[in-house]
C-alpha cells in the first residue's frame, strides 16, 4: 500500500534489531510448529462453523464466523477438532498436524491502492476480513473502529509504553518494527477520520525516541511525546499525562475524541494489509524470577497458558504467575487472550496485616489522586461508593501500605459487592 502523506516515510539503518538484542538478551520466539493445540475463542450459539470435525486446516484459514461476521482463523496448521467449552465460553480447537500444509492462507489481495484512495468503509471491511485483534480493548479492532465513527475522533494515540516495569512488549514493537507501527498509525488516521497521530514513549527509553525521531518527517501529522514511567499507565492516567486534565467521570478517552491503540495492533494492521494474510499471532513478555530468562514471545492466538509457560521455561514450584501485574493480575490459566501483554512470575508475598497508621502513602501513590485510607475511616456510604467508583483497581495502595492492609480488595467490594478477590 502506498502512503502518500506529506513527507513519506524513510527507514534508518537496521540498527534497531541489534538494539533490541541488548534489551532482551535471549529472545525466545514461539512458532506454530512447537504447539500441540490452540483454542480459538467463539461467542455463542449464533456462531457459524465453516469446518467439520476432522477437517485439515491451514494457518490463516477461517474455521468459524461470529454472529456479526467476524472471521475466526486457525492460528496453526492442523486438524479441526470441533467446539469445546471452558468456564462457560466456547472455543474451537485446532490440533497441530505435521502433515498439514504450513503455507499461510491469503484471505485477500495485498493492498496496492494509495491510502487516500481507500474509503473508510473499504478499510473497515479490510480490518474485519484480516481479523485484527485490538489489545487495548481486548476485542476486534473493526468493532471498536465502527463504534468510534459515532463520536468525533480527532487524535490517534499509539501507546508505545509498557503497562508495567517488567514488560518489554512495547519496547519490542517500537524498536524492531517502528516503520510498521508508524504506517499502521497512518492507516488508522484514514480509517477513523482523525487529524493527527501521537506516538507516546516512555521518556526513560531513549532508543525508542531516537528511532522515531529518525522516521518522522511530517510533524504536522505525527507528533512524538514522552511520558514519565509511572505505573500503571492505563487509559485514565495516560490521558491525564498527555492532556493535563482528567477524564470526565463515566466517559472514556474515545468519548473525548482520542483513540488509544497499542503498538503491536498498529504493526499487525499494516503487515496484514501488505500481505493479505490475517493476523494469527500476538506478542507477549514473560518476565520474573520464575522463568529461565526474561523473553519477548511471539505466540499464536489461542495458545493455552500451560503450554506457553512450558515454552518460556517456567520453573513452577512455589513461583506463581500473574497477568500484567503482581498486584491485581489474574493467574495464568486457560487460554491467552484479551488485553494481556505480559505474564510475571515471582514468589508469593507473605505479609500480615496491621492497623492503619495514617501515613498517607496510599494517597501519594494513587494514580487517580484518591485517598484510599478513607475506606477505613469514613462511615459515609456515599463517600465510600464514590471512592470505589473512581478506583481503577491498580493495587498501588495495597503495595505501598506499611501496615499491609488489603485496601484494593476492600475498595473492590464496595464497587461490586459480589467481588471477592
Amino acid at each position: 500500500m502506498v502512503l502518500n502523506y506529506p513527507g513519506g516515510l524513510f527507514l534508518p539503518p537496521r540498527a534497531d534489531e541489534r538494539t533490541l538484542l541488548t534489551i532482551v538478551s535471549a529472545p525466545l520466539v514461539v512458532t506454530a510448529g512447537k504447539l500441540d493445540e490452540v483454542y480459538l475463542a467463539l461467542e455463542g450459539r449464533s456462531d457459524t462453523l465453516l469446518c467439520r470435525e476432522g477437517d485439515t486446516v491451514r494457518a490463516g484459514e477461517a474455521v468459524a464466523h461470529l454472529a456479526d461476521g467476524t472471521p475466526i482463523y486457525a492460528s496453526v496448521p492442523g486438524r479441526f477438532d470441533g467446539v469445546f467449552e471452558n468456564r462457560g465460553r466456547p472455543y474451537a480447537r485446532v490440533t497441530a498436524d505435521a502433515h498439514a500444509d504450513e503455507l499461510p492462507v491469503q484471505v485477500r489481495e495485498p493492498e496496492k491502492k494509495r491510502l487516500s484512495d481507500l474509503s473508510r468503509e473499504e478499510l473497515l471491511d479490510a480490518v474485519r476480513t484480516l481479523g485484527i485483534f485490538d489489545v487495548w480493548s481486548g476485542d476486534w479492532l473493526w468493532r471498536r473502529a465502527r463504534d468510534a465513527w459515532k463520536s468525533d475522533v480527532y487524535r490517534v494515540v499509539i501507546d508505545l509504553t509498557d503497562a508495567n516495569g517488567w514488560s518489554l512488549t512495547g519496547c519490542r514493537a517500537a524498536l524492531r518494527a517502528a516503520g510498521d507501527v508508524l504506517n499502521g498509525a497512518k492507516v488508522l488516521l484514514q480509517l477513523l477520520g482523525a487529524t493527527k497521530v501521537l506516538l507516546i514513549v516512555d521518556r526513560t527509553q531513549r532508543r525508542q525516541a531516537k528511532v522515531f525521531r529518525a522516521l518522522i518527517n511530517d510533524p504536522s501529522l505525527v507528533v512524538l511525546g514522552e511520558v514519565e514511567p509511572k505505573y500503571p499507565l492505563r487509559e485514565e492516567t495516560l490521558y491525564e499525562a498527555i492532556y493535563a486534565r482528567r477524564l470526565p467521570r463515566g466517559r472514556s478517552a474515545q468519548d473525548e475524541g482520542v483513540f488509544f491503540v497499542r503498538a503491536q495492533t498498529a504493526e499487525a494492521l499494516y503487515q496484514a494489509l501488505l500481505s493479505g494474510r490475517p493476523q494469527t499471532t500476538r506478542w507477549l513478555t514473560a518476565a520474573g524470577d520464575g522463568f529461565g530468562t526474561d523473553v519477548v514471545v511471539q505466540t499464536p492466538l489461542g495458545t493455552p497458558w500451560k503450554r506457553l509457560l512450558e515454552l518460556c521455561r517456567f520453573k513452577g514450584g512455589e513461583y506463581v504467575t500473574k497477568l500484567d501485574s503482581p498486584l491485581y493480575g489474574a493467574p495464568a490459566e486457560g487460554v491467552l487472550g484479551g488485553r494481556t501483554e505480559s505474564v510475571l512470575s515471582s514468589l508469593p508475598e507473605k505479609r500480615s496485616a496491621g492497623h492503619c497508621i495514617a501515613c498517607g502513602r496510599c494517597a501519594d501513590v494513587c494514580p487517580m489522586r484518591l485517598q484510599p485510607y478513607r475506606i477505613l475511616r469514613t462511615r459515609s456510604y456515599r463517600a465510600v461508593k464514590t471512592l470505589a467508583a473512581a478506583c481503577i483497581g491498580c493495587g498501588c495502595c495495597s503495595y505501598i501500605c506499611p501496615a499491609a492492609l488489603p485496601l484494593r480488595e476492600r475498595i473492590a467490594k464496595h464497587r461490586n459487592p459480589s467481588e471477592n478477590p
